[in-house]
């Protein structure tokens, strides 16, 4: 009896240590977005708790936003920039050897940045596209300044003293570009093009998001419409887009609650049910299939308990857990649903957040700016 207890009970620690070793197993291949950014002069992908630097060192560069193939930049030089691009790193899968185990994939030598031929003073903030590039100057200040540029000429400028401050801009895919923010009497502030938009009388609030939306790709089918494919060596026509703007406001003192700016004028989604009253605040946004999808803080008004917030470009949807920080990058498209990098004043400097658990995003530093998640990466500066 006693050697047949013992062979059970050993049985029973087999088990378990199995079902432990499975269950570490499921958590060590839990996938963890890619992302990229900058820091100490350098840009870099990270990519399950590695950074690989994708610059050389010495040459002060500011990662503006990320494509599929190629990401942009700028270079800072004393009090001056140079705007680039940089081809990213082919995908190389792992090769087996002779154990079948998987090796590490080789490294690529870093690609040179291309450098554009004009440079600008120094910007708070900056947009890039093909030859044309939008600066703001003094965003913060209350007196800033913006300059649109083609191909080294000047098209536009203009400057304020009234208080108003810049949130966001973006230049459009073709032409036309998008200024937002906050006024000096605290009012939601935006132009398109150079052309001032009036905001909601009473209202207070601030526009946080700037972005230039495509049109849907089965609009055209959805309204019965055949596209006649291009002419031989005729060029494939642009899909066209549309000026956005998002942030929150609110007539008079009432929490703030999402506020867009579109093809439709100014709008505000219905809040639905809340068990608490509460504050709706985006920061951050990101064009997708015909939609503006955001992210930010839900905040509880009477404990100020923050929750991710994020906007699919249909409805909200509000994890049930908490957390706080700084955001910097969104998604909302992976498989186990939408999540939020955030920035901490103390270490763990980086967490991942997607209202049910918080994930400390290892080798990141103090040094270090988030500045797009892979699947949502930008075309246009944050």
């Amino acid at each position: 009896m006693v050697k047949a207890a013992w062979l059970l009970a050993l049985a029973l620690t087999g088990a378990v240590l199995d079902a432990q070793d499975t269950s570490d197993s499921a958590t060590a291949e839990k996938k963890l977005p890619v992302l990229f950014g900058d820091g100490a002069g350098r840009i870099w992908k990270w990519e399950s708790g590695e950074k690989t630097f994708l610059t050389s060192e010495g040459h002060n560069f500011v990662l503006g936003g990320v494509g599929e193939k190629t990401l942009w930049g700028w270079s800072v030089d004393r009090d001056q920039i140079r705007f680039f691009t940089l081809t990213l790193p082919k995908k190389k899968e792992s090769a087996a050897d002779a154990s079948g185990k998987k090796a590490a994939a080789p490294k690529e030598p870093l690609s040179a940045p291309v450098f554009d031929r004009d440079k600008y003073p120094v910007p708070d903030r900056a947009d890039r596209v093909g030859d044309r590039a939008l600066l703001v100057y003094g965003a913060l200040s209350g007196q800033p300044r913006w300059e649109v540029w083609q191909a080294g000429r000047k098209l536009a400028a203009r400057a304020y003293d009234d208080g108003r401050l810049v949130y966001a801009l973006a230049l459009g895919p073709q032409a036309g570009w998008i200024i937002a923010g906050r006024s000096g009497d605290g009012s939601p502030w935006l132009e398109v093009s150079g052309d001032p938009v009036e905001a909601p009388e009473g209202w207070r609030g601030r526009l946080s998001v700037a972005a230039w939306v495509e049109e849907k790709k089965d609009d055209a089918k959805d309204a019965g419409v055949s596209v006649p494919a291009p002419a031989p060596g005729q060029k494939k026509k642009p899909v066209p887009s549309h000026p956005w703007a998002a942030g929150w406001g609110a007539p008079g003192t009432s929490s703030p609650r999402a506020l867009f700016w579109g093809p439709d004028g100014w709008t505000q989604p219905d809040p639905g049910e809340q068990t608490a009253p509460s504050g709706v605040y985006p920061l951050l946004g990101s064009p997708g299939d015909g939609v503006l999808t955001l992210a930010g803080w839900q905040s509880e008004t009477k404990t100020a308990t923050l929750r991710p917030w994020f906007w699919d470009g249909a409805a909200a949807i509000v994890p049930a857990g908490t957390a706080d920080g700084s955001p910097q990058a969104f998604s909302t498209k992976g498989k186990g649903g939408p999540v939020l990098v955030v920035r901490h004043s103390t270490v763990p400097w980086f967490t991942l957040e997607d209202g049910k658990e918080s994930q400390v995003l290892e080798g990141l530093g103090q040094d270090d700016r988030v500045v797009a998640i892979e699947a949502d990466a930008p075309k246009t500066s944050p």
